[in-house]
């Protein structure tokens, strides 16, 4: 959890500004840092909130992006949220949630009592209904929901490894919606990110999630690299079985998939990521919470809700859960 000051806040008079848009990333790890640099490379303002180790070192060296751009980039950022205070009075604030999806909760509380109404939440982050939980702290806010197929990692506090370009889409349900995504896509754009819209957003992200749900648990329990789990034909048929149980909760919620066959479809985002080390699999490595129920977890709670098996789900899960567990004893 941030940072929360523990005296009265009060904010600065003099803020430096930099055109009409604000963009604040609520959850500055690699995805958030990766977003903010390149957009605050464009000259538009860009203000960071995260963990004090990385906040640190942006602060004291600015930020580095390595890999596929190499760029070294001033950017306005904090550990504290209340210090996203000073620069509420733009025309029009982008807010992106990049936190891992079970932070979504603490960090949308954390914000709940210092956002206005007109600014335009959007979460970019992995497995289901993130939005959902945003959108009950912020009822009267637009909510966006995005995804990103981008490959990016920390390399250490204040640098970030640009590793796939990839794309990112971002969903609306309204007119009002389409033309605020609109406005998002063309920063985005001018940042060199690939960026388009999605009325299936819905669809978008339930793919993706069948993705992380064959493979993300299987490289975090057996602890391989991503081509392991089509190399090893154990972890193959698991991970088939993962995405067919998957899918199978697509169609009962007739959620329309933007891939004809997801299990292919698995199998080629894994053979083309074959050499990296997925987030679970840090997470686990690194003794950290994972994003388990927002991917697995909630394949088994719909699919039970729904009547679906999924059996192999809820087992892969089980096992997440009991690694998570022995990191807490």
């Amino acid at each position: 959890m941030l940072k929360r000051s523990k005296k009265a806040f009060t904010p600065q008079k003099s803020i430096p500004m930099r055109g009409d848009d604000l963009l604040i990333v609520m959850g500055s790890g690699s995805v958030g840092s990766l977003f903010g640099g390149l957009v605050a490379a464009t000259n538009k303002e860009v203000v960071l909130v995260g963990r004090k180790p990385h906040i640190q070192e942006i602060n004291t060296k600015k930020l580095r992006i390595i890999g596929l751009h190499q760029l070294t980039v001033k950017v306005q950022a904090f550990d504290c949220v209340e210090s996203i205070c000073d620069f509420l009075t733009k025309k029009e604030t982008f807010l992106l949630f990049t936190t891992k999806a079970h932070q979504t909760a603490d960090a949308a509380r954390e914000l709940k009592t210092l956002l206005p109404e007109s600014i335009f939440l959007v979460a970019i982050q992995n497995g289901l209904e993130t939005e959902k939980i945003i959108k009950h702290y912020f009822p009267k806010n637009i909510v966006l929901r995005g995804v990103t197929s981008i490959g990016v990692c920390r390399s250490g506090p204040g640098v970030v490894n640009y590793t796939g370009k990839g794309e990112t889409f971002l969903g609306f349900h309204s007119q009002t919606e389409k033309s605020i995504a609109e406005k998002l896509k063309a920063i985005f754009t001018d940042a060199g990110l690939e960026t388009k819209l999605e009325p299936n957003i819905e669809g978008r992200v339930f793919t993706k999630t069948i993705v992380n749900c064959a493979l993300n648990p299987l490289t975090a329990i057996y602890r391989v690299k991503n081509k392991e789990v089509l190399l090893q034909k154990p972890l193959r048929a698991l991970a088939t079985k993962l995405a067919q149980e998957a899918w199978a909760v697509a169609k009962a919620l007739k959620i329309e998939l933007t891939v004809e066959d997801p299990i292919a479809y698995t199998f080629d985002v894994i053979r083309k990521t074959g050499e990296n080390t997925n987030s679970m699999l840090t997470d686990i490595l690194n003794k950290q919470k994972t994003e388990i129920d927002f991917l697995n977890g909630k394949i088994v709670s719909l699919g039970e809700k729904l009547g679906v098996d999924v059996s192999t789900n809820l087992e892969i899960y089980n096992k997440i859960k009991t690694l998570e567990q022995s990191f807490q004893n």
